[in-house]
């Protein structure tokens, strides 16, 4: 009897599916960093059939802030992360920092609510940029070259229609820059105990310079 009990529940834990991990699928799909009308980011996210995950970060060619205000933006360009993995129950992005910098921009995102995200940019103080769920199409901007765009007033909620079908992660973001893996493995803890300790990274070149 006992063992047809241990039979028995045997194959009814072989039959519930295993998962890689806890993630949540749900951040899969577009997020836009939004202060009042302007979308100033875009983040692609896309899990793989092998649990692994791809990405792209879409932002201003040209911006200037120091993480707290954003100005002067201008254009756009796309680029993909160095190295994907989980981390602490969120997923991490880390992309390659401008120009000659030796300095990687470590990015953090987390599912907050339904079609709301949060992202945490590893160095810059504060709280985390609020992220609303987007279309894979929507474009950045519309800026103003004389206003100052404050992330204290960042929207946090916005209506999102699902599309019956929604292009992959490169497709929908039009890459134009890839990343170099060369060295994706030294983009981890190293790069975020350089940030902690030093000035907070820049995005581009005249990203987080003080104003």
């Amino acid at each position: 009897m006992v063992a047809r009990l241990f039979l028995f529940f045997a194959a009814l834990c072989l039959s519930v599916p295993a998962f890689a991990d806890d993630h949540d699928p749900s951040l899969e799909g577009h997020w836009a960093f939004r202060i009042g009308d302007a979308t100033i980011f875009v983040f692609s996210l896309e899990q793989q059939d092998d649990g692994g995950w791809e990405g792209a970060w879409t932002r201003p060619a040209e911006i200037d802030s120091n993480g707290v205000i954003f100005r002067a933006m201008a254009g756009q360009q796309t680029v993909r992360p160095l190295s994907t993995s989980e981390r602490d129950g969120g997923l991490q992005l880390t992309f390659a920092g401008p120009g000659d910098t030796a300095r990687n921009d470590v990015l953090r995102f987390r599912q907050s609510g339904e079609n709301r995200a949060e992202l945490n940019y590893v160095g810059i103080p504060g709280d985390p940029y609020p992220l609303v769920r987007v279309a894979p199409d929507t474009p950045l901007g519309p800026f103003d070259e004389v206003r100052i765009y404050d992330r204290d007033h960042a929207v946090t909620e916005a209506e999102y229609v699902a599309q019956a079908e929604e292009p992959s992660v490169a497709e929908a973001a039009g890459v134009v820059e890839e990343a170099d893996p060369g060295n994706a493995e030294e983009a981890t803890e190293a790069d975020e105990e350089a940030q902690s300790d030093e000035e907070p990274p820049r995005i581009t070149a005249d990203f987080l310079d003080d104003l």
